[in-house]
């Protein structure tokens, strides 16, 4: 435990009791740690009648967290937890995120009888200079910061005492960030250590039981774990699937300095942000080229160099139209207009495509996988013809039943 976990015995407040029940006395609120167990002592607890349900779920770095009742308000990060809570039925309930744009909204379309909400009606609870704004969040009140609060205070400026403020007097946090391979200065807020890392499918039973929706978490996953299955065994070998250069699709509009090639295989197992290409198996085009960096920087020699079959723009969706303008358009004509870069293969046979955003939930990453199964082996599941054009008869899961599950017809 940290030096700000030591204070087990004090009694709760209002609020507390109010969200929490009983569980919070004698210090279980105080997420991740083992003190009390292994001194073999029973922590204090306010009786609850044997009647009453409660919600409990653990989830590192925060532990165990018990409610006497389902949340009922929501913040969330970027769009992952979002794009989880949407699949589980809880997505009126998101009153503020880290950050609302980045919550790519666009495959809901697809869903009969989804609906989110808008973005822009959803409080950022971070400043463009990448501050914590604490106001905002009292303001919320939410029932639940359904959010790693680790990032929070590595990129947006939180202290470990606001953290523990907010869970004091604002919520809970509840999150596991595992997007990628957490970064040199990653804190480890409350546990003081590292934590493990968390796949998708781990993610949707814990916020279902938090939510009281351990019925719908259970029909998503037999929903999504076959489609994820059968797509990984439906893969190519080796020797017929086609080269990936996955570029950043917002970098480079203009060819200011060079493209930035992303390392599609995520170095941790059990990561989010590029699952669909771990799940596809694919083929790297710039492999051995990183030098231990998740990213390289090429000019147009070097991307003929290492000469792709195929280039997926990263973050591709939400730079299709970004404040006004189409930056992956821009870069196929950046290409396709230059003397050496119109002699790279995937350029040549026009297998240029926009790339997934690396916040999905499984929503999101079953229309991604989808999308790119499509667009890097399309003897095996068909061509891809475009966003949102792929036909019923050429559809790789079941949207009704993905809708029908958001939706509460189990």
């Amino acid at each position: 435990m940290s030096g700000n976990d030591t204070n087990t015995s004090r009694a709760p407040t209002r609020r507390e009791y109010v969200k929490y029940g009983g569980a919070v006395v004698g210090g279980s609120l105080l997420a991740g740690c083992a003190s009390q167990s292994d001194s073999g002592s029973t922590p204090e607890s306010t009786s609850t009648p044997t009647d009453e349900k409660s919600y409990t779920a653990t989830m590192p770095p925060v532990g165990e967290l018990t409610l006497d009742e389902p949340p009922s308000s929501w913040v969330g990060g970027l769009g992952f937890t979002a794009d989880v809570l949407t699949a589980l039925g809880q997505a009126d309930g998101a009153v503020g995120m880290a950050d609302p744009r980045f919550w790519y909204q666009g495959f809901y379309d697809f869903l009969d009888g989804v609906m989110v909400p808008a973005k822009e009606d959803l409080a950022q609870f971070t400043t463009e200079e990448r501050d914590t704004d604490l106001e905002v969040l009292y303001e919320l009140d939410p029932d639940l910061m359904a959010v790693d609060p680790n990032p929070i205070i590595a990129i947006y400026g939180l202290d470990k005492g606001e953290a523990e403020e907010v869970r004091e007097n604002v919520a809970p946090w509840f999150g596991n960030e595992s997007r990628r391979k957490r970064f040199d200065g990653w804190t480890y807020w409350p546990v003081g250590e590292p934590y493990p890392y968390l796949s998708l499918s781990e993610y949707i039973p814990k916020y279902a039981a938090l939510f009281g929706e351990e019925e719908r978490g259970d029909a998503l996953l037999d929903l999504y774990e076959p489609f994820i299955e059968d797509v990984r065994s439906r893969v190519p070998p080796e020797s017929e699937r086609r080269s990936l250069a996955l570029v950043n699709g917002r970098y480079n509009p203009e060819n200011r300095d060079g493209w930035v090639i992303y390392n599609p295989k995520s170095e941790v197992e059990k990561t989010w942000g590029k699952k669909q290409y771990r799940d596809l198996n694919v083929v790297d085009a710039f492999e051995g080229a990183y030098s231990g960096q998740s990213s390289v920087k090429v000019d147009f020699e070097g991307l003929l160099e290492y000469d792709p079959d195929v280039i997926i723009f990263n973050f591709g969706l939400t730079y299709r139209d970004f404040q006004g303008e189409n930056l992956i358009q821009r870069q196929r004509e950046v290409l396709q207009d230059h003397p050496v870069g119109s002699e790279v293969t995937a350029v040549q046979n026009d297998d240029l495509y926009v790339g997934g955003t690396p916040y999905q939930g499984p929503i999101i990453n079953m229309f991604q996988t989808e999308m790119a199964a499509k667009q890097l082996y399309p003897d095996e599941f068909g061509s891809y013809p475009g966003y949102g054009q792929i036909s019923e008869s050429e559809q790789l899961f079941d949207r009704q039943r993905l809708a029908d599950i958001i939706n509460g017809d189990n």
